[in-house]
């Protein structure tokens, strides 16, 4: 039996108003042509709040503070070979701002309610849970 890799990622509820942002994956991404939130690996010698202010940015072009962010949780996502620790994160906008995607990771993004998000067919792993725990009734 061996031990199963623990990767840390970290993701961000991205808010206005009712609606979180939700992004769109290639096919050659991990998780292909699913949504999920915005989000990523720490890189070594990050913070969890420096790696999301850094994902969010490199995804979306949303450049944002790390003062900006709240931490809401932490949740495990267990895959068949891994564990990953996800940190969750929220970031209020008070306008939408002009999203840039970069087209190798992401291809579309749409702006949804928490229950728009749970009633679709196409999550990443987990995406439910995240939204169910940390966004709804908040």
């Amino acid at each position: 039996m061996t031990d199963k890799k623990v990767l840390r990622v970290v993701g961000c509820i991205v808010r206005h108003n009712a609606d979180i942002l939700m992004l769109f994956r290639t096919k050659k991404e991990t998780d292909p042509s699913l949504w999920g939130i915005p989000g990523g690996k720490v890189e070594a010698g990050e913070t969890d709040d420096q790696a999301i202010a850094r994902e969010l940015f490199e995804e979306t072009g949303i450049k944002s503070e790390v003062s900006q962010f709240r931490r809401l949780g932490e949740l495990p996502i267990e895959y068949p070979n891994m564990t990953v620790v996800f940190p969750v994160f929220e970031l209020h906008v008070n306008q939408r701002p002009s999203i840039v995607l970069q087209p190798r990771e992401h291809v579309d993004y749409k702006w949804m309610t928490g229950e728009q998000i749970l009633a679709h067919p196409d999550l990443m792993q987990d995406v439910d849970v995240i939204i169910k725990t940390f966004a709804l009734n908040k």
